[in-house]
């Protein structure tokens, strides 16, 4: 089965490369990079074409903390171009190899069975925490992920996820896991009582998350990226400890 894939962000030096290298992939059909308009200089750089796309928006004026806002309006203008049954929504920094994109695609046709967008790792240690690098489902699943209000949330300056700032990838996997789960839609719409890293119901966003964990996001398998924002790979050892989990340690 064919995919769209939308690479979603700023433009880095490796963002094109990246975008023709899976191109070679006989399951992809086309990929969309969305971007900001003042990208378009570097854009013109490298054309688009016929399996290559480029969709230019606005800027947010609130990043929403984490820039999530700006992530919802790219992810967001990039999925309304797509038209394969299956969409994979990407950061622009970061590179998969093709072996490890190949066992993704093996991966996510094998085990996905309903409305679950598969994730690079998932969190235990905070409720509703999908990683954000790669978003892999239905379109319509994503398509929803993504129709989410825009954050109003502050920026993350002097950041305190305790009391006054919610982390952005819970922030989108609340919200997905509030379109099908009333308990979730209470929590995401009360999050200093149940979101924060102190909310006095953490507990109870815990109870309901563990219980509809797999029904809306699920881990894949450890793979080889390069993070090209930070010089190096994703940090496996270092999300693990802080309770991230992948399909070899979590599910099977």
């Amino acid at each position: 089965m064919k995919i769209d894939i939308v690479i979603q962000g700023g433009i880095w030096e490796n963002t094109y490369l990246t975008a023709l290298s899976y191109l070679s992939l006989d399951f992809v059909n086309k990929i969309i990079i969305s971007t900001w308009d003042y990208e378009k200089a570097k854009c013109d750089l490298y054309p688009s074409n016929d399996r290559i796309k480029y969709v230019f928006s606005t800027p947010p004026e609130h990043d929403g903390g984490g820039n999530v806002n700006y992530q919802i309006v790219s992810s967001s203008e990039g999925i309304k171009k797509c038209n394969t049954p299956t969409v994979v929504k990407m950061r622009s920094d970061q590179t998969i190899i093709l072996e490890d994109m190949e066992k993704l695609n093996r991966f996510y046709t094998k085990f996905h069975e309903g409305n679950e967008i598969f994730v690079l790792g998932l969190g235990t240690h905070h409720p509703y925490h999908p990683q954000d690098h790669v978003f892999w489902g239905n379109r319509e699943d994503v398509e929803t992920l993504f129709t989410i209000p825009l954050s109003t949330w502050p920026s993350y300056t002097n950041v305190n996820f305790r009391t006054t700032h919610l982390r952005s990838p819970l922030y989108l996997g609340a919200y997905y896991y509030s379109t099908f789960s009333e308990v979730a839609k209470e929590h995401f719409t009360n999050p200093k009582e149940y979101l924060l890293d102190d909310a006095n119901k953490r507990s109870e966003a815990f109870e309901e998350y563990n219980k509809i964990k797999y029904s809306g996001f699920k881990p894949f398998p450890r793979i080889n990226m390069s993070w090209h924002k930070y010089g190096g790979g994703y940090l496996y050892d270092g999300y693990y400890a802080q309770g991230e989990r992948y399909f070899d340690t979590e599910w099977e």
